[in-house]
């Protein structure tokens, strides 16, 4: 069966700040990807097993669970590991690659307000 290419990417959200929740729904929504949205990390395992997105992007600084601790949570469950990962935050980008990298994120993406860099990013990291 050959997959529909039609298809919009889907994107998982996760932020604890209800503002760039919101931001970065509209604007990925907007370059026409379907975003889903949570604003704790808890449940996160639970809707990636179940609607599978394409890409999770994590905030780093969330109050309950860090970002970084999370994707090494997301990547020792057996039905994600295939999703791609990025961390997600206003840290200076370098501080944000090294991140990355030790946790096993698959990239990571500063937090802007232009959509159409936002939306190059997360298609670059899905590939």
């Amino acid at each position: 069966m050959r997959a529909n290419i039609y298809a919009r990417q889907r994107v998982l959200v996760v932020d604890d700040s209800e503002v760039v929740l919101d931001a970065t729904r509209l604007m990925l929504e907007y370059s026409g990807f379907e975003v889903m949205t949570l604003p704790t990390p808890f449940g996160t395992t639970s809707i990636i097993s179940n609607h599978q997105p394409d890409l999770v992007l994590l905030d780093v600084t969330m109050p309950a669970l860090r970002g970084d601790a999370l994707v090494e949570m997301i990547r020792a469950g057996r039905t994600s590991r295939a999703t791609r990962i990025a961390l997600h935050s206003d840290r200076p980008a370098r501080e944000l690659r090294d991140l990355a990298h030790r946790c096993g994120a698959d990239g990571f993406i500063c937090k802007t307000d232009d959509p159409d860099e936002l939306a190059r990013q997360v298609r670059q990291i899905i590939g």
